[in-house]
C-alpha cells in the first residue's frame, strides 16, 4: 500500500473493523455501509473504531519493525532469492537507503494512518451514548497508548516527524504541520502514555487477551526509556534522559525502577517453565506474554495491498524455500537469516538455541540454498503447514501471534535499571530468567552489563530488539558488531553474499524521510533528518 501521509488521514476508521486480531476481543467480521456520519453513536460503534487503531499497530505491508530491526542488526541478514530480493530491505542492511526506499514509505504511512485513526476516536468519543461505567475511560487509554507507540516507531525510525493530534478539516493543514524534534515527540509519548497508565487493568480475564494492560504500559515506558537513556549522546537529537516527561511528571530511572518492580510483584505475569512451550503456535497469549500482537487467518486474505493481510505474513518470510524431508515447515521465501554470530553466541547445552535457530542442513534431505544462506532459519515464526488459514492466500493468513514484549523482558530490563543500584535485586531478576533455560547451576551471584546483554541476545534471537539492544550501547558498539557479523566462517560456499555491507555511523539507525511525503508537504516543511540522508 503506497498511501501517502495525506491519503491515510482521511482513511476512515471504521472501515476496518474486521481487524488483525485472533482472540474475542478483535475476532469481528467486517462491517458494511459505515460512515462517519451515522457512525460513532453506541458503545459497539467505539468498540469497532478502537479495533481499528489495534488494526494500525499490527499491520506489517512489508514494513513490519521486528523483521527490519532484525535485518538491520547482527541477528539476522536480508536473504530472499538473490541481491536484488526486497532491495528496499537489501538497500537498508547495506547502508544506502534513499528517501524512495518503499520500507521507509510503507512505515511513515502505517504510523499515520494509524494515528489519524487514534486522533479521529479520541475526537469523536465524546459522541458516543456511553452507559457502562468505566468503559470511556478504558477505550481512551487503550487508544492512547496505541498513539504513543506508533509516535515511538515514528521518532526512533526518522527522529523529526510531524506531530498531529487532532483531525484537521482540510488538506491544506496537514501539509502545514511541522517536524517537531525528537525530544517534543518524546513528550507527547510520556503524555499518553501516562495517561494510559493510570487507567487500565492490572490483569486481563481470558475473553480479552489482545488488549493492553497496565503492565504492557509500564513496559514500553521502561523500554523507550533505556533506548532514550542509550541514545542520549547523540547530540543531534537533542537528547536526554531527563527530558523524557509530560511537564508534569518525569520518567527517568526511579520512576522505571518502581514501575517494572509493580509489574514483578503484580504477578499478573510469568515465566512459562519450558522455553519451546513459549513458542508453540497452541499456546500463545500465556502467562508471560505481556504485549502480544494478535493475527489470524479469519479474513482469509488474497490481497497483496497490505492492509487487508490479517494474518501474520511474516512467517512466510521467515521460511525455507523449496524445503524438502521436514513436512512441518510450510515453504517460504529465506528473508532474515539468522547469522553465524547469533548461532554461536549461545551457550554449550542452552535449549533456547534450536527454538531460535531452525537448522535446515540438519533437519532437512534438501532446499534452496538462497541468498545469504546461512543454514538457519528463524524457528520462532518461521511458517508451518500444520497452521495454513482455511481460505485466501496461503501466505497471508498464519494465526502467529508476535510476541512484542514478554515478562523474561521486563526482568531482564528491571535487571539493568537496578544494576549500579541494588546489584542483588538486579542478578535475582537476571537469574529467573537464565535459570529457566539452563538450570540452577547457571545462576550468577553478581552480573555485569555484559552478562545482561548477552542474556538479551539469546532469550530474544529472532523477536526484533537486537537493533535497538546494539544502538543503546553507543556508535562505536554497533558498528564493531555489525561489522563482526559479515565476518564469514572457513568453508562457506557463499562468502561473496556479504561483501560491501559495512556499517555507516551517521544513519543512526534511522530511515530517511520518505521523499514522497516531502513532495506531498508545502516547501522546507519537512527537512530536518539524520546526517547520512541529507542531501539525497
Amino acid at each position: 500500500m503506497k498511501k501517502s501521509i495525506l491519503y491515510g488521514i482521511f482513511f476512515l476508521a471504521v472501515m476496518v473493523a474486521g481487524s488483525s486480531c485472533s482472540k474475542d476481543f478483535l475476532e469481528l467480521e467486517p462491517k458494511t455501509g459505515q460512515t462517519e456520519a451515522n457512525y460513532y453513536k453506541t458503545e459497539g460503534d467505539a468498540f469497532l473504531a478502537v479495533t481499528a487503531v489495534y488494526d494500525a499497530y499490527a499491520v506489517q505491508n512489508w514494513q513490519f519493525a521486528p523483521t527490519m530491526a532484525d535485518i538491520w542488526s547482527d541477528d539476522a541478514f536480508c536473504g530472499g532469492s538473490d541481491a536484488s530480493d526486497m532491495s528496499q530491505w537489501q538497500d537498508m542492511e547495506s547502508f544506502k537507503m534513499e528517501p524512495e526506499n518503499n520500507s521507509s514509505s510503507d512505515l511513515w504511512n502505517r504510523c499515520y494512518s494509524g494515528i489519524y485513526r487514534a486522533n479521529l476516536y479520541l475526537q469523536k468519543q465524546e459522541d458516543i451514548a456511553w452507559t457502562t461505567e468505566g468503559l470511556k475511560a478504558r477505550h481512551e487509554a487503550e487508544v492512547k497508548f496505541l498513539r504513543a507507540y506508533l509516535y515511538w516507531d515514528l521518532v526512533r525510525h526518522y527522529g523529526w516527524v510531524p506531530i498531529i493530534t487532532e483531525v484537521f478539516p482540510n488538506v491544506e493543514e496537514y501539509k502545514n504541520v511541522p517536524q517537531s524534534t525528537p525530544a517534543e515527540v518524546f513528550e507527547l509519548i510520556a503524555s499518553d502514555l501516562l495517561d494510559a497508565v493510570a487507567v487500565l487493568p492490572v490483569v486481563l480475564p481470558s475473553s480479552e487477551k489482545g488488549r493492553i494492560s497496565k503492565g504492557a504500559v509500564q513496559a514500553l515506558m521502561a523500554r523507550i526509556y533505556l533506548y532514550q537513556t542509550g541514545m542520549s549522546a547523540i547530540n543531534e537529537l537533542g537528547l536526554t534522559a531527563e527530558q523524557w516527561t509530560d511537564g508534569t511528571t518525569t520518567i527517568n530511572k526511579a520512576y522505571i525502577q518502581s514501575a517494572l518492580d509493580e509489574v514483578i510483584l503484580s504477578e499478573a505475569y510469568s515465566l512459562i517453565p519450558s522455553y519451546a512451550d513459549l513458542f508453540d503456535w497452541d499456546n500463545q497469549n500465556n502467562a508471560e506474554s505481556v504485549l502480544e500482537i494478535q493475527y489470524s487467518d479469519k479474513a482469509k486474505s488474497g490481497d497483496w495491498g497490505g492492509w487487508n493481510i490479517n494474518g501474520n505474513f511474516a512467517s512466510v518470510w521467515y521460511s525455507v524455500r523449496n524445503p524438502v524431508g521436514d513436512t512441518t515447515v510450510f515453504a517460504g521465501w529465506s528473508f532474515s537469516i539468522p547469522t553465524w554470530s547469533l548461532a554461536d553466541e549461545f551457550e554449550p547445552g542452552d535449549p533456547r538455541k534450536y527454538v531460535t535457530l531452525y537448522d535446515a542442513e540438519a533437519n532437512m534431505t534438501n532446499y534452496n540454498r538462497a541468498f545469504m544462506n546461512t543454514g538457519y532459519f528463524n524457528g520462532k515464526y518461521m511458517a508451518r503447514a500444520a497452521y495454513i488459514g482455511s481460505g485466501g492466500d496461503a501466505s497471508h493468513n498464519f494465526p502467529r501471534n508476535h510476541m512484542d514484549i514478554r515478562f523474561a523482558d521486563v526482568l531482564l530490563m528491571a535487571a539493568e535499571v537496578w544494576l549500579a543500584d541494588n546489584p542483588g535485586k538486579a542478578a535475582g531478576y537476571y537469574n529467573r530468567v537464565r535459570t529457566r533455560a539452563l538450570g540452577e547451576s547457571a545462576a550468577k551471584t553478581s552480573i555485569t552489563l555484559d552478562d545482561i546483554y548477552h542474556e538479551r541476545r539469546v532469550e530474544f534471537g529472532g523477536e526484533g530488539l537486537r537493533k535497538w539492544d546494539l544502538l543503546r550501547r553507543g556508535l562505536t558498539y554497533t558498528e564493531q558488531k555489525i561489522n563482526a557479523s559479515f565476518v564469514v566462517p572457513a568453508g562457506i560456499t557463499n562468502a561473496g553474499d556479504f561483501a560491501n555491507r559495512n556499517y555507516k555511523p551517521n544513519t543512526f539507525g534511522m530511515f530517511p524521510i520518505p521523499a514522497g511525503e516531502i513532495r506531498n508537504m508545502n516547501a522546507g516543511v519537512l527537512k530536518q533528518m539524520v546526517p547520512a540522508y541529507i542531501g539525497l
